[in-house]
């Protein structure tokens, strides 16, 4: 189950660049004759790094650490248990636990406040977690200042074969206790204002639900990543998002000059209007295209573009990325599986 780390620990790295990405296109004022057309709902620094070789020869000796252990991995006492486990160096046994506290945190059983329904909701969001884990860092051992140079660390470091693979054998047992331990002492309050912990059917309901959302995202970035029809459209939605920036560039620039004239200024916020419909089209192929790809259900319209959008990014920073991306989406699916086991064995 630990190898749902890799993909929540890489995807959490880019969030602040993606929220100034962002940012800085929302920062263009937006004239009041140009109204955006509302997408539909359906939808879904610089700091040294070691290299590969010296990642690869640690990782490999901490996997032989592992094994050499692993006799030794039935400890009795929890303490034990976690001692047992060998630390990555960047990301800490600290970040594990922190995890299973945010994954138990976005459960809401039945019949309580947040979740007056009659079945219990998982609420696991790819950007809630990327603003966790891409700028505080729970758990893991980089420069908290530096926070572009300190995602480019981890970035180097777990997008790396060999990493992936400790990090999936290694943190399993962890994991698992740490969702245990995070769901036997967590509270909720029920429709009556009381506090209640959570009984056996309610974890296991909670696992299950985990399972088939770590499914979905799992298919969806193995799909995304190995798919060249995906990244066309990706690149072409991009460009048309560049386009609406550039027509409000220019509307600006009109009102600020003197001798612009009203005809300039209602060509200008046409062109705007243009752009975005454009722009909508292209973002509406672009999920088209991945629903046919994989059945994402569960995510939404948001989370889908801003996958797509994430790995394409990784593929042009190196297109050798790409496959460690879509190995970390296969072993999502096989954690998917873990999980149900796991939750089969509650009594």
């Amino acid at each position: 189950m630990a190898r749902i780390l890799a993909l929540i620990l890489i995807l959490g790295l880019s969030v602040g660049g993606y929220l100034i990405y962002q940012h800085k296109r929302q920062s263009i004022p937006k004239p009041q004759e140009a109204i955006e057309v509302a997408p539909q709902r359906w939808q879904v620094s610089s700091t040294t790094t070691e290299n590969s070789s010296q990642l690869s020869m640690q990782a490999n000796a901490t996997l032989a650490l592992l094994e050499d252990n692993a006799t030794t991995a039935n400890a009795t006492s929890e303490e034990n248990a976690t001692l047992s486990i060998p630390s990555d160096k960047l990301v800490t046994h600290e970040f594990v636990h922190d995890l299973a506290s945010f994954l138990v945190a976005n459960y809401f059983p039945a019949n309580t406040q947040r979740n007056p329904g009659e079945k219990g909701r998982f609420n696991l969001n790819i950007k809630s977690a990327n603003i966790r884990y891409g700028v505080d860092f729970p758990g893991l051992n980089v420069d908290l200042v530096d926070i572009l140079g300190s995602r480019q660390v981890i970035f180097e470091h777990v997008l790396n074969n060999t990493v992936l693979d400790f990090l999936a054998q290694a943190y399993t047992p962890l994991l698992l206790d740490s969702l245990n331990q995070a769901l036997a002492t967590a509270t909720w309050t029920n429709a009556s204002g009381e506090e209640i912990q959570i009984n056996e059917s309610q974890r296991k309901e909670m696992l299950v639900l985990l399972a088939n959302k770590v499914r979905v995202i799992g298919q969806t970035v193995t799909a995304l990543a190995t798919s060249e029809t995906i990244s066309s459209l990706v690149n072409k939605y991009l460009e048309d998002m560049d386009q609406v920036n550039q027509a409000h560039m220019h509307f600006w620039e009109l009102q600020g000059s003197p001798n612009a004239s009203p005809a300039a200024l209602n060509d200008a916020s046409a062109q705007i209007k243009s752009s975005i419909q454009t722009r909508e089209m292209s973002r509406q192929r672009l999920l088209q295209t991945i629903a046919t790809s994989v059945n994402p259900q569960g995510m939404d319209a948001s989370e889908l573009v801003y996958l797509a959008q994430w790995i394409h990014r990784r593929g042009e920073e190196n297109p050798d990325r790409l496959a460690l991306v879509a190995k970390a989406g296969n072993l999502l699916t096989q954690t998917a599986a873990t999980l149900e086991k796991h939750a089969s064995q509650v009594q």
